[in-house]
């Protein structure tokens, strides 16, 4: 299955690259296929936030918010480490399928005999990966007063109250222990220990600062949100049909909208800032938009059963919300014609009907 993947790096916070795997379509298919059948059925635990439906990192940072003291781990090198023999292991023992199946499932689904960054499998099996060891660490930590939450690779306890330093290596210990047992490690570099009692060193959960008693962006990294925005304006002044500020523009509204859901008072400014200098298409572009209208509603009935041309329609329906932009009535023509050809399957339909 190695040959399979393609690598690709995006760029880390420190500006360091970090390697994710990009699994080809039909592997891709069979993965979307096994989270379907097989790990949409899973009832995870509470205290796991990476990769559950209803879940993401901001809720992860609310379950600390009224927290005093907070310890926050962090496992090295952890796709890496989960090996293909352990992954077997989730399939026939936690998950019961036969010896076979298990291997075949773990070959899948795993890369050069590990579990890859970028599958979209893989957050299902690192939340798995301490099932059987997890529960009672959590279960210690509720019992004494704490909370304990993990976003994949980052795992963080917290309480109210104050905690001596023996308890919080204590914590610490218990929770290194149970990494071992599965061939994993803290990365110790990266363990933070921090308090309410000094206000100097803030209290931050997967990335979010939660002193104030709410997750909240820190003050550097919105000062950087303001200047990328203001970038923007002035990369506007230029031209905004150009892709190079399509993908800032795409770029700096995601930080805007991350502003927006944690409830930053400036982000309705900076909202209404960026909406006021949308990308738009130049004329190559446009007619590009139309010879693609074109294409689509000439595609047959049996080809609109497809996945790529599920993806295709859905991709120009957005550019067309471009389109709009510069000329409304093209776009209401075009919008019209692409009703006419819509995909005859729901898009996760088509993905999983798609021949192998």
């Amino acid at each position: 299955m190695d040959k399979h993947y393609t690598p690709y790096q995006i760029p880390k916070k420190n500006g360091k690259p970090r390697t994710i795997m990009i699994p080809s379509l039909h592997l891709k298919t069979l993965q979307k296929r096994i989270n379907r059948e097989i790990f949409s059925h899973v009832k995870y635990p509470d205290y796991l936030y990476g990769g559950v439906e209803g879940k993401d990192y901001v809720r992860n940072a609310e379950m600390h918010a009224k927290a005093h003291v907070l310890v926050s781990l962090d496992v090295k090198d952890f796709y890496p480490s989960i090996s293909a023999d352990r992954v077997t292991g989730i399939y026939q023992y936690l998950l019961k399928f036969n010896p076979g199946v298990a291997e075949l499932l773990a070959r899948l689904t795993t890369y050069k005999g590990a579990v890859p960054q970028g599958a979209c499998t893989s957050s299902h099996l690192a939340n798995l990966i301490l099932h059987d060891v997890e529960y009672h660490v959590a279960q210690y930590c509720k019992n004494a007063g704490l909370v304990y939450t993990r976003l994949l690779d980052d795992i963080c306890v917290s309480s109210e109250a104050a905690l001596s330093e023996k308890k919080i290596s204590r914590i610490i210990e218990m929770i290194s222990r149970m990494l071992r047992d599965k061939g994993l490690k803290l990365k110790h570099q990266k363990t933070r220990i921090s308090s309410k009692s000094n206000p100097k060193e803030l209290m931050e959960v997967t990335g979010l600062w939660v002193n104030r008693g709410m997750p909240r962006v820190n003050s550097t990294e919105r000062r950087s949100i303001r200047v990328e925005v203001h970038r923007c304006r002035q990369l506007a002044a230029g031209r905004r049909t150009d892709l190079a500020y399509h993908k800032a523009h795409g770029s700096v509204s995601g930080k805007v909208a991350m502003l927006n859901y944690l409830r930053h008072s400036e982000a309705g400014r900076l909202r209404r800032s960026l909406g006021a200098i949308l990308p738009e298409y130049d004329q190559a572009e446009m007619t590009k938009t139309v010879k693609i209208v074109e294409m689509l509603s000439r595609t047959s009935p049996k080809d609109r059963e497809k996945y790529s041309f599920n993806v295709s329609f859905f991709k120009t329906l957005q550019r067309l919300n471009v389109v709009a932009r510069t000329d409304p009535k093209l776009a209401v023509r075009l919008r019209k014609k692409l009703a006419s050809c819509r995909p005859t399957k729901h898009s996760s339909a088509t993905l999983y009907d798609e021949p192998i």
